[in-house]
C-alpha cells in the first residue's frame, strides 16, 4: 500500500476540514460540445487513513455516489454508516470483496445523515459524486446528528485488516455483479439513475446514471465509440486498462487507469462529450473493473459506434492505430488467449 503522505499529492489531495483528504471538484460542464446551465452532477476524490479515521456525519440536498478505488491505494475497509427513519443506524462496506457482502459502488439517498469511517487497516480511497451537482451540504457540529437523538453509537478506531480473500477475476465478477454484455464489448449493469431528469437539446435525460463496466480475458476490448456526454471513470479492480481518445478535432491522447501513479496511471478520468473512445486490456491483465457515471444520463440514442469505413473517411491519418479496437475490425472477433 503507497502510504497517504506519499500518494496525496500525485493525487492533488489537501487536508479537508471535514476529514481526511479531499482531491479538487470535478464535473461535466457540457453535452454534445453545448455548456450546461446546470451542473448534472460534481465529484471528487477523497481518503482516509490512520491519522485521520473518519469524514463525520453529515448530509447532502443530492443523491450520493460513492466508488471503492484498488486496495494498491489503501488496503483498508470503508464503513458507510446511514441513519434510518426510525434513527436506527445501517452499516454497509465499500470494499472489494463482494463474495462477502461488499460493494465497488453504494448510493446514499439525498437528505440521508451519514457517515464514512476507516474500519480497518491503514487508509481508503474512494471517489464521490453529487447528483445533481448543486446539492449542498449539511455538517452535524457533533459526532452524532441531532436527528440520531442518544441511540446513535461511536464508531470505534480501526483494526489492523484482516486477511481477506482476493478480488475474483473477471468470469466470476460478471457472475457475482450480475453483469451481461455490452454493445461495446465487455459486461455491464446498471447501477444507479437519478430520480430528476433536466432538459437537454436532445430532450430530457436523467440528472446521471452509473454502470460497472468488465473487461476480462473473454471480452478484452471495449470497441471505438462515441457519447453526447461526458463520462468520469473510477477503477474499482484490476488493470491496467488502456484507453484511445480521439478529440473532434482529430487528436489522439492516451490514458491508463491503473495503481502505478509514479508512471502516469489514473484511478479517475472524464471522457469529454464527443470524443470518440475505446478501451483494451494489455495482454497479461486478467480483468479490469469499473464504474463509469454519465451526466447527462446515458441514452442509447446518445451513443455511436465506429465503423471501418467511417474511421477510414473521417481519420484516415489514425486508422491503422485504431483498427485493432474498431468493431468489425482486425483482431476485434474471438478472446485472448487466457491459458
Amino acid at each position: 500500500m503507497t502510504s497517504a503522505r506519499d500518494l496525496a499529492p500525485r493525487l492533488r489531495l489537501t487536508a479537508d476540514p471535514a476529514g481526511g483528504w479531499a482531491g479538487p471538484a470535478g464535473g461535466h460542464p457540457g453535452y454534445g460540445g453545448r455548456p450546461l446551465v446546470t451542473a448534472p452532477i460534481r465529484w471528487r476524490t477523497r481518503m482516509l487513513d490512520t491519522a485521520a479515521r473518519h469524514l463525520g456525519w453529515r448530509r447532502c440536498a443530492g443523491d450520493l455516489v460513492l466508488f471503492r478505488h484498488p486496495a494498491a491505494f489503501g488496503d483498508g475497509r470503508l464503513r458507510v454508516c446511514t441513519r434510518t427513519a426510525d434513527h436506527g443506524q445501517r452499516d454497509q462496506v465499500l470494499g472489494e470483496s463482494p463474495r462477502h457482502g461488499e460493494h465497488f459502488q453504494l448510493t446514499v439517498p439525498a437528505g440521508q445523515w451519514h457517515r464514512i469511517e476507516l474500519a480497518e487497516g491503514e487508509g481508503a480511497l474512494w471517489s464521490e459524486a453529487v447528483v445533481p451537482g448543486t446539492g449542498t451540504w449539511e455538517y452535524a457540529p457533533d459526532e452524532e446528528p441531532a436527528s440520531a437523538g442518544e441511540s446513535g453509537r461511536r464508531a470505534a478506531a480501526p483494526t489492523a485488516a484482516a486477511a481477506r480473500p482476493a478480488t475474483p477475476e473477471g468470469p466470476e465478477l460478471a457472475r457475482l455483479l450480475e453483469l451481461t454484455p455490452h454493445v461495446e464489448g465487455g459486461y455491464y449493469r446498471q447501477l444507479y439513475q437519478s430520480a430528476a431528469s433536466m432538459t437537454t437539446f436532445r430532450g430530457p435525460r436523467p440528472y446521471a446514471n452509473t454502470i460497472h463496466y468488465l473487461l476480462d480475458a473473454r471480452s478484452p476490448t471495449g470497441h471505438l465509440h462515441l457519447n453526447t456526454a461526458h463520462i468520469t471513470h473510477f477503477l474499482h479492480s484490476g488493470g491496467p486498462i488502456e484507453y484511445i481518445l480521439l478529440s473532434p478535432d482529430g487528436t489522439l491522447h492516451e490514458v491508463v487507469m491503473g495503481t502505478d501513479t509514479h508512471r502516469g496511471q489514473v484511478p479517475v478520468f472524464t471522457c469529454p462529450g464527443g470524443w470518440w473512445k475505446a478501451s483494451r486490456l494489455p495482454d497479461d491483465v486478467g480483468h479490469g473493473l469499473i464504474s463509469e457515471i454519465v451526466a447527462p444520463g446515458f441514452d442509447f440514442a446518445d451513443q455511436s459506434i465506429a465503423r471501418p469505413d467511417d474511421v477510414a473517411q473521417a481519420f484516415p491519418q489514425h486508422l491503422e492505430r485504431l483498427a485493432p479496437v474498431i468493431s468489425g475490425g482486425p483482431e476485434t472477433h474471438g478472446t485472448k488467449d487466457s491459458s
